[in-house]
């Protein structure tokens, strides 16, 4: 008959007691790691405040200007899918989670679509980057009924057009030369970029005619609206629009 050994003495409380313990040091470890790695604490405001502020928010849209000096290096941060604009040329290198580091030139003015990811920036170049985020939360706006596409347009479609279309937003680029005016045409709710001084004259359709005046570098939220518009000033003006996608929202009863 075979004999099994049995202490004298029941360790089975301490064991589970010691094994409870283990279990809670690593859920307790396990729940700080993932803490420190949350969305919201790598949001970009969060943990990188120097060089990422809110311009303005709302329900469909958050915009953020960043500016990163020469030489300088981010913290490590994360977007949201979002539209990237360049108010001055850029040279700077990319380090994702992965370790992958890439180096990019960007010229002022350049917009462009850019998935989610998480990394660290470092400017390379010898002077600020600096652009803006357009980063879409629940886009739901259309042109007002009856307006033109301003893209469609004998002239309005060669003073603006698309730099690129997704489920989300439209992105438009425009330049006007001195002197130059568009026909009548809407636009949904919108992101203004502006990347040149600007001086125009916009028409709405009862034929009230404003002055507008804006500097390089400011971003406008612009709601739904219809207009022509007209360069008069001694100098292009040149922008981006990032207009909203989507139904629009019904109130209810």
């Amino acid at each position: 008959m075979t004999q099994t050994y049995k202490p004298s003495g029941d360790f089975r409380p301490i064991r589970y007691f010691l094994s409870g313990l283990a279990i809670v040091a690593i859920a307790l470890t396990v729940s700080t790691l993932a803490a420190a790695q949350s969305p919201q604490e790598l949001d970009s405001t969060k943990a990188d405040p120097q060089h990422h502020n809110v311009v303005f928010e709302n329900d469909q849209v958050r915009v953020i200007h960043y500016l990163v000096p020469a030489g300088e290096k981010t913290a490590k941060h994360s977007h949201p899918d979002g539209v990237n604009i360049f108010l001055a040329d850029a040279h700077y290198k990319n380090t994702t989670e992965d370790g992958k580091i890439t180096e990019l030139q960007a010229k002022a003015g350049t917009a462009a679509w850019r998935p989610a990811l998480t990394h660290v920036t470092e400017n390379i170049g010898d002077k600020p980057l600096e652009g803006i985020l357009v980063e879409p939360k629940q886009p739901h706006s259309s042109r007002p009924a009856g307006s033109a596409d301003v893209t469609t347009l004998p002239i309005g479609g060669k003073l603006a057009k698309v730099v690129f279309e997704n489920e989300k937003v439209r992105v438009l680029h425009y330049r006007f030369e001195p002197g130059q005016k568009d026909e009548m045409h809407g636009h949904p709710d919108s992101v203004q970029i502006v990347l040149t001084d600007t001086k125009s004259e916009v028409t709405t359709p009862d034929g009230k005619i404003t002055m507008v005046e804006a500097k390089a570098g400011q971003v406008v939220w612009r709601p739904a609206l219809q207009h022509s518009v007209r360069n008069v000033g001694d100098e292009p003006i040149e922008g981006v629009l990032v207009e909203m996608k989507g139904a629009p929202v019904v109130a209810s009863k």
